[in-house]
């Protein structure tokens, strides 16, 4: 009887391993589960809650590779399955902002290896007509998408980790749009 509980004890122990190895991460935490789950396990990592919750996701705040940042959770309609986190670093000037980008990107090929695509724009070119040349780093593998850029829009540094399993959940959760052509 023994040699059988211990039999299953070391069965789940691998499932829940191997499932735990085909999901992206992020700070060590597998992106997947429900949303009270994630926030619970960033919290445990000292970050605190910025807004409130809503259908779709939170905000908490905190430290990400060494700088303070906050952060979105993304998650389903209906299970509130987690599928992408988004890291917003503070804002700032653009040579500031490049220089960070260009720091994580070194750091992240480290740990990612090659990206898979890369879309800088030329520097002088683009600044010369007063907006934000094209910053985008992307790494793609079989558990998720990682993608670093400097934001256009909030003037920052973003990183984002969308898990490829739950991004599957999402969309097949996602309200159907429904309407009719006009006649």
């Amino acid at each position: 009887m023994k040699r059988i509980l211990l039999f299953f004890t070391i069965l789940m122990s691998l499932c829940c391993s191997i499932s735990a190895q085909s999901h992206l991460t992020f700070m060590g935490i597998p992106i997947t589960g429900k949303r009270e789950a994630m926030v619970t396990k960033l919290k445990q990592k000292g970050f605190t809650e910025k807004t409130q919750e809503n259908e779709v996701g939170v905000e908490l705040k905190g430290k990400y590779l060494g700088s303070k940042v906050w952060l979105r959770i993304y998650n389903s309609n209906k299970s509130k399955t987690v599928y992408l986190i988004d890291i917003f670093f503070p804002k700032g000037q653009f040579a500031d902002l490049h220089d960070q980008y260009q720091e994580y990107r070194q750091k992240f090929n480290a740990i990612y290896g090659k990206p898979t695509e890369v879309l800088d724009e030329p520097l002088e070119e683009t600044l010369k007509y007063g907006i934000y040349p094209m910053c985008a780093t992307y790494y793609k593998n079989s558990k998720g998408l990682i993608s670093l850029e400097i934001s256009e829009e909030k003037h920052c540094v973003e990183i984002s980790f969308q898990d490829k399993l739950n991004a599957e959940i999402m969309r097949k959760e996602k309200p159907k749009k429904t309407g009719s052509f006009p006649k």
